[in-house]
């Protein structure tokens, strides 16, 4: 019997892990991370880097440095075409990969976009964390990381 009693609470340990605790699920991280890539990506040939404050609030100064880097270059290119941007989701996001690190709850997510008036077809795998998690299950989240590749369509 004082065997069983351990197991008993292990098992519910495991069952009761903050994956189950944790009240933002799975879709709603993923329709987040699209809404964020799509209000991210709609610039026009009117954007300044001063309009970045509301964006970049959403990602890590490393997450935003990488995708300034990244497309930097096209902001030119918008500029001198006065293009307005109507990125178009091709894939719906999707969560690849989740977990639990170092205390902080994180997912990878995945979504391809396309951007018309560039010509231009962006994957994107991102990684999301919870930023000062609550004891409800809720917490902010921002884009820790992300990982791109463009195609440039002819």
């Amino acid at each position: 019997m004082n065997a069983l009693l351990p197991r008993i609470l292990l098992w519910l340990v495991l069952l009761i892990s903050p994956f189950t605790l944790y009240a933002q699920n799975d879709a709603e991280i993923c329709q987040w991370v699209k809404q964020i890539l799509l209000n991210t990506l709609s610039v026009d040939y009117n954007y300044k880097v001063s309009d970045d404050a509301e964006l970049r609030k959403n990602y890590t100064a490393n997450a935003w440095d990488a995708l300034n880097n990244f497309l930097g270059n096209y902001l030119e290119v918008i500029r001198e075409n006065y293009l307005t941007l109507h990125p178009k989701a091709i894939t719906e996001p999707y969560v690849a990969e989740k977990g639990f690190a170092l205390g902080v709850h994180f997912w990878r997510i995945n979504e391809v976009f396309f951007i018309p008036e560039l010509n231009l077809t962006i994957a994107f795998s991102l990684i999301v964390i919870e930023a000062n998690p609550q004891s409800n299950g809720g917490g902010r989240l921002l884009i820790q990381s992300m990982d791109m590749i463009k195609k440039e369509n002819s």
